[in-house]
């Protein structure tokens, strides 16, 4: 299964730094739901999230550390870094490369991702965008 696992997740990680946000649901069930903080979210909703993020970070990608992976889920610890190009809470953008640590975990059905619960540090986040 870890091969599995680590196979899909790293596809989803290439996908999404391609830019092609639409291409993620090749990688995910139909009922897929991702969790962030008090978020839960459809795989639209998650793309429209993700849209919002890059447009502050046009060069967003996420760097894959750890890959665990234990009967159907497995938790990925990654470094995502970007330049901030445009304001996300009303800052001005700083044109600085911020590193961003985060853990997600995921849930597999059918070899696809069913679900996941993301944590990344939001705080680190805005700390390296303050002006």
């Amino acid at each position: 299964m870890f091969d599995q696992h680590r196979d899909r997740l790293m596809s989803y990680v290439g996908t999404y730094n391609s830019g092609d946000l639409d291409g993620l649901g090749a990688h995910v069930s139909p009922g897929y739901i991702h969790h962030s903080g008090d978020q839960v979210l459809d795989l639209a909703g998650f793309i429209r999230g993700a849209r919002w993020f890059l447009n502050g970070f046009p060069d967003f990608a996420v760097e894959v550390v750890d890959v665990l992976s234990e009967s159907d889920r497995a938790a990925m610890r990654f470094v995502a870094r970007g330049t901030h190009q445009a304001s996300l809470f009303g800052e001005t953008p700083t044109l600085r490369t911020v590193a961003l640590d985060g853990i997600t975990i995921y849930r597999f059905e059918n070899g696809l991702i069913a679900e996941d619960w993301e944590m990344m540090d939001e705080g680190q986040l805005r700390r390296q965008i303050a002006t």
